[in-house]
């Protein structure tokens, strides 16, 4: 018994009076213990109190005042600790009933004071978790404003380049099979400064009355200016009649009122004398890039060149026309 852990522990910490539950005297011999337990056992063995928790604990606590008084180890430590509980009570009753409430109401303000540190503490804690949680939304949020603003912008910025953009439609035949972006570059400079070209994929076309497809490019010319793309839309197929179709590439850019005011003029080079529309842009002769853009002396001559260039411009449309017409 004594190398039992439990009841060594039950000895030292117990405060149930195990020779009051036993009805025993202290100088009892361990006959009169284990005659005592037989006794008192029967009366609250459990299968004769099926229905009452008590008579089952006390049944236990039996078993194990039993074992301890019957151990001289553990008797010896069950009497000591029982002995200092007996003076300790015994000297309280001797403060007397003023000393007893002051020290009843110390150890109600200490068990007060641990109760309010441990809730301070849970308080601090909850106020913690909340503000991470609150700072953790907040990032949510700003991120997400962010990658809002970031979207809107890049929306933007791509509604403003389709604006500036222009479709041109070919067919690769002749010397058109060779056109690459250089060329397209070259070709559409003369209108302003081409931001960037976009060669689309090729695609076979059935054109009524003939027997085989035709190859059909597609290019997307993006200008830095508006006024320059839609200088390239007037005045593409008017200058390069063998192209398809010169369009916006956006519908709704088709729909934008047309540029007022002072319009940068289209580069659109002086016509050289003895010289024909293909050999004027290199078609030809190994289809190389088209002459630079002209120069002019100061800003006037600029306008009226530009006034000079659209009235060409809207003059040839016109005769086309009336010649479908």
């Amino acid at each position: 018994m004594a190398d039992n852990k439990d009841l060594e522990e039950t000895a030292k910490t117990t405060t149930v009076d195990f020779y009051e539950l036993l009805d025993v005297d202290i100088l009892a011999e361990e006959s009169e213990i284990k005659r005592q337990y037989r006794k008192t056992s029967v009366k609250y063995h459990p299968d004769k109190n099926p229905d009452n928790k008590q008579a089952a604990d006390l049944f236990i606590l039996l078993g194990i005042g039993r074992d301890i008084l019957l151990d001289p180890t553990l008797k010896g430590e069950y009497d000591r600790q029982r002995k200092l509980r007996v003076e300790r009570e015994a000297e309280k009753e001797r403060l007397g009933g003023k000393r007893r409430n002051m020290v009843e109401e110390l150890e109600k303000a200490e068990r007060e004071g641990l109760a309010r540190f441990k809730r301070q503490r849970e308080e601090a804690t909850e106020k913690e978790q909340l503000a991470a949680r609150f700072a953790e939304e907040n990032r949510v949020k700003r991120e997400e404003y962010q990658e809002k603003i970031k979207k809107q912008r890049q929306d933007e910025e791509l509604k403003a380049q389709m604006d500036r953009s222009v479709k041109v439609r070919f067919r690769r035949e002749g010397e058109a099979a060779t056109w690459d972006k250089d060329i397209m570059t070259s070709m559409f400079e003369r209108y302003g400064e081409v931001d960037t070209v976009v060669m689309g994929s090729d695609k076979k076309t059935k054109v009524p009355g003939e027997k085989h497809r035709r190859v059909e490019a597609t290019v997307t010319i993006v200008y830095y200016r508006l006024d320059n793309a839609h200088a390239a839309v007037m005045g593409g197929k008017v200058d390069y009649p063998f192209l398809e179709s010169v369009t916006w590439a956006s519908k709704e850019s088709g729909m934008k009122p047309e540029v007022k005011g002072k319009i940068s003029a289209p580069s659109t080079p002086v016509a050289t004398p003895g010289k024909t529309f293909k050999t004027s842009f290199g078609i030809g002769k190994g289809l190389g890039a088209a002459p630079g853009r002209p120069q002019f002396a100061s800003l006037k001559e600029l306008e009226e060149y530009t006034l000079k260039r659209c009235r060409e411009v809207d003059e040839r449309r016109r005769i086309q026309k009336g010649q479908t017409a």
